[in-house]
């Protein structure tokens, strides 16, 4: 039970991180757009961390919540749909890649392939994990 507990503890270091973000924002005297991908950092972690902090205490404190989470039916749903976003993305990649090589953006077409390339494998490292959780 106290494993289970520290588990979920982690996620109050997203509102640390937010914090300090938001510190070096004002404190520190950054070009605008760093200020800017800092600002999409900072909401980032703060939403990440507080909505799962909030799952969490929901998954706790109400019953129906997590009858609901933890229905089989809604549980193959959420598989469902991840499997399909993760195949949209890798078209989307796919095509962003295309669209960079036709207009000779040699950088941004190298990241996005390399993402591509490294979807399966994070896929196939992923499955063979759970599969020995199993």
């Amino acid at each position: 039970k106290m494993k289970m507990k520290n588990k979920y503890q982690i996620w109050y270091i997203g509102y640390i991180i937010s914090l300090l973000l938001v510190l070096t924002m004002l404190f520190a005297d950054f070009p605008k757009m760093v200020d800017i991908g800092l600002a999409i950092l900072f909401s980032a972690v703060f939403g990440i961390s507080h909505v799962q902090i909030l799952h969490n205490k929901m998954m706790k404190n109400d019953a129906d919540y997590k009858i609901s989470v933890m229905d089989e039916r809604n549980i193959l749903i959420k598989e469902k749909a991840g499997n399909v976003t993760n195949m949209v993305n890798t078209v989307l990649l796919g095509l962003a890649t295309v669209i960079f090589i036709c207009l000779d953006y040699v950088i941004p077409a190298i990241i996005t392939g390399t993402i591509i390339t490294v979807q399966p494998i994070i896929l196939i490292t992923i499955s063979t994990m759970l599969e020995k959780k199993m």
